[in-house]
């Protein structure tokens, strides 16, 4: 791997959980209108935050370049950009923060949204670097998998130019290679090959290392599409009357014996294993779109229970509601001998499915937020998405976003803990989900 270092510097805050027994966690903010972030690291052992600013000002450079002369080889105009955003909300969306992948020794890979370069921070050292898989030009998968044992990352790639023809059809193949690379060894082994889709969001394997998930997130819609396609213009109230979304797809490879199935959802995000059972897992389907740089809710979201058997994956249920919006984040946790999916609803709640019946547990609501129609139009989100983790004893839930920590315990159903965290000015905003630094034991 290549590596270009990013300068890091610390602020330090106090903070206190007041006793509640979550792990330590990271949180995400992006700078609106900048390519740059700042990454929260709550240490609740401490009772600290420390904010990590990270810049990565023309860091779209290591693939701009790449990215013009593939937009000139199929003749596109030199300011079309995917979601009909302008080339600096596009690099910006690229450059964003989505998630975090824990590599041991206070290492976090940062899952950016759209790029071909994987960020790294050591929150001991307090450094970060940009880092080339050895992939070319290829774009990398937002969320990854590491094998903490055989020291591996699987990720996926595909190529730039790809994402450049899905600009004149969204529906078209892509080239996908799923990888793996050895950090002590240093190379690179191509684990699949085949036809799938860009924008590619969560590449996970089952606990048994048998089944791989691959999930893409689209957020393509119909009606951009169509209007894309004749080199029409269009306006925002013209985009908010779309109502059909091109479906996202996940790939489910079977390891051991090669076999594959492509399975289509609506806008598939991540992917989650049950701790108890090894071929179960959790797949959320979010039913949104991007319109420009805005989120437009098409209509209620889906948790599918899928699972994988020798003969393909099997539907095993799946969980929805009237108000089960935008679902950012799902967790899947034990809460007092029940496997429970946590999920953030849209704006303001957190939905507790018991993943046993695929059945509401609890639901647990925050301040109100705005209120979501899409009875005529997608809705289009005027606030910022949260993400949530649960305690290490699976009694308690916290909900992080924009400036705001909120712990709830379960049992009681409300959220009795609410705590602001300085540092967040007008132009921040909460993006993507809470990081770890070890992995969760069920």
């Amino acid at each position: 791997m290549n590596h270009s270092n990013v300068t890091v510097p610390e602020i330090k805050q106090p903070f206190s959980l007041s006793g509640f027994d979550f792990p330590d966690f990271i949180s995400p903010s992006l700078h609106r209108g900048e390519e740059a972030h700042t990454h929260y690291f709550f240490s609740t052992s401490k009772e600290s935050v420390i904010s990590l600013p990270v810049n990565l000002k023309d860091a779209e450079n290591q693939c701009s370049s790449h990215w013009a002369a593939a937009r000139k080889k199929h003749s596109i105009d030199y300011n079309k950009f995917p979601y009909e955003q302008t080339e600096n909300q596009w690099w910006q969306y690229c450059l964003a923060p989505h998630s975090y992948l824990p590599l041991g020794n206070n290492q976090i890979q940062v899952g950016l949204n759209f790029f071909n370069r994987f960020l790294h921070i050591d929150f001991s050292s307090r450094s970060a670097q940009l880092v080339d898989p050895g992939t070319g030009d290829e774009m990398l998968s937002t969320t990854n998998w590491f094998d903490q044992k055989a020291g591996e990352i699987w990720f996926a790639s595909w190529p730039m130019e790809d994402t450049i023809r899905r600009l004149i059809n969204p529906r078209e193949n892509t080239r996908v290679t799923i990888w793996k690379f050895s950090i002590q060894k240093k190379n690179l082994t191509r684990i699949w090959q085949g036809d799938m889709s860009d924008a590619l969001h969560q590449i996970s394997l089952s606990p048994d290392r048998r089944f791989l998930v691959l999930t893409e997130l689209g957020l393509h819609s119909d009606e951009i599409v169509s209007a894309e396609l004749q080199n029409q213009p269009i306006s925002l109230e013209k985009r908010k009357v779309s109502k059909k979304l091109i479906p996202s797809k996940i790939l489910i490879l079977n390891l051991k014996t090669g076999e594959e199935w492509q399975l289509p959802v609506l806008t598939a995000g991540h992917v989650e294993f049950d701790p108890k059972e090894q071929n179960v897992c959790y797949v959320s389907c979010h039913n949104i779109g991007l319109i420009g740089v805005k989120v437009g809710i098409f209509g209620a979201g889906l948790i599918k229970k899928i699972r994988l058997t020798k003969t393909g994956p099997e539907l095993a249920g799946e969980f929805s509601h009237p108000d089960f919006h935008r679902i950012t984040t799902h967790i899947v946790f034990r809460h007092r001998g029940k496997t429970l999916i946590g999920v953030s609803g849209y704006p303001d709640k957190v939905f507790l499915i018991d993943a046993t019946t695929m059945e509401l547990y609890k639901m647990i609501e925050m301040e109100p937020g705005e209120k979501v129609d899409v009875s005529t139009s997608p809705h289009i989100c005027q606030q910022d998405s949260y993400g949530i983790a649960a305690s290490k004893d699976g009694e308690a839930l916290l909900a992080a976003g924009t400036g705001f920590i909120h712990a709830a315990l379960i049992e009681e159903g409300r959220f009795s803990l609410k705590t602001r965290i300085a540092g967040y000015g007008s132009n921040c905003c909460f993006t993507g989900h809470l990081g770890f630094f070890d992995y969760l034991k069920a």
